[in-house]
C-alpha cells in the first residue's frame, strides 16, 4: 500500500513537473517567436472547455495508459497538454453548448458531410459512431461548442470539422 501512495505522489509530482516546464517553454516560444510547439498549434487554437469529473477521469487515464503499446505517447502528451491548459467547469455548471466526454454530436467536415459522432473513453467505443478520446477526431472535439470549427492532422492530411449540434450529453 505505501508503494502506490508513493508511485501516485511521484506521478502527480512528474505531472506537475512536465506542465510547469511545458507552461515555460510556451512563454520562451511567445518571446523568441520560436516554433518549439509549431503541431500543436496546428491541432489547438485555443483552450479546450471541459467539467471537472472528465479533466480528474482523463488525467488518471493518462497515467495509467502511460507506457501501454495500443496508446500512442504522442496522443497521451497532447491530451495532458489540452487538459492542463483547459478551462474546467463543474459539471453542472458547464454551458450546455460545450462537447464533453459521452457527448453525441453532429459533426460536418470540410465537404459539408455530415456524421454523427459519440466522444467516449477507449474502453467504452461500442460502435463505428463512438470515437475514442484517443483518436483525433475525439480528442479535436472535446471542447468545442456549437459552431466552432477545428483543423486538425490525421496522418498526413489536413482536416477541417465543424461542431453542428449537440444531440446529447
Amino acid at each position: 500500500m505505501y508503494r502506490i501512495r508513493c508511485n501516485n505522489i511521484v506521478s502527480d509530482f512528474i505531472l506537475q513537473f512536465i506542465s510547469q516546464t511545458i507552461y515555460i517553454l510556451l512563454k520562451i516560444e511567445d518571446m523568441l517567436k520560436l516554433p518549439i510547439f509549431e503541431e500543436f498549434r496546428i491541432i489547438e487554437t485555443h483552450k479546450k472547455s471541459i467539467t471537472f469529473s472528465d479533466y480528474f477521469r482523463l488525467m488518471n487515464k493518462i497515467k495509467t495508459d502511460v507506457g501501454k503499446e495500443e496508446v500512442s505517447p504522442k496522443r497521451l502528451h497532447q491530451l495532458f497538454l489540452a487538459l492542463t491548459f483547459s478551462i474546467k467547469f463543474p459539471s453542472n455548471d458547464i454551458p450546455e453548448n460545450f462537447v464533453r466526454m459521452n457527448s453525441r454530436i453532429l459533426i460536418s467536415n470540410s465537404e459539408h458531410i455530415k456524421q454523427r459522432i459519440r466522444i467516449v473513453y477507449q474502453c467504452e467505443v461500442e460502435s463505428n459512431d463512438d470515437y475514442s478520446i484517443y483518436s483525433m477526431l475525439g480528442f479535436v472535439c472535446l471542447g468545442l461548442k456549437v459552431g466552432e470549427t477545428a483543423r486538425y492532422i490525421d496522418g498526413e492530411r489536413l482536416k477541417q470539422i465543424r461542431i453542428e449540434k449537440i444531440i446529447s450529453h
